[in-house]
This record gives C-alpha cells, sequence and structure tokens, in this order.
C-alpha cells in the first residue's frame, strides 16, 4: 500500500464544480429562453458537471496516488 490518497482535494474540487455549475445555470438565463434553457439546465449542466469532476478527479487520483 502507498500513500494515503488525499481525498479531501477531489471534494474541494467537486464543490467548486457544483458551485460553477449552479452560477452557469443563472447564467444560461440571461442567453437563453423556454425550452432550450430548461433542457440546458436539466441536461447540459449535470452532465458537463459530471464529466468535468470524472475528468478531474482521475487526474488528481493519478498524479496523487503514486
Amino acid at each position: 500500500m502507498g500513500s494515503v490518497y488525499p481525498l479531501w482535494i477531489e471534494k474541494l474540487v467537486f464543490v467548486l464544480i457544483i458551485a460553477s455549475g449552479i452560477y452557469a445555470g443563472y447564467a444560461l438565463g440571461e442567453h437563453m429562453s423556454g425550452f432550450a434553457l430548461l433542457l440546458a439546465r436539466l441536461c447540459g449542466l449535470p452532465l458537463a458537471i459530471l464529466f468535468l469532476m470524472e475528468g478531474i478527479g482521475r487526474i488528481i487520483q493519478s498524479t496523487l496516488s503514486k
């Protein structure tokens, strides 16, 4: 077994990405309206957050777990 994996870094990044997603949801309201805005808020932003967090989490895990 190696060193302990720093989960607190990944949790901090997760909170920052969630906060950025909430901010982006409000910012989208200024540029979109109607069904497109609803679709972006309900499908687009959660998927973007999921992909970002998964990618960043894997990068953190690969660099810090060695």
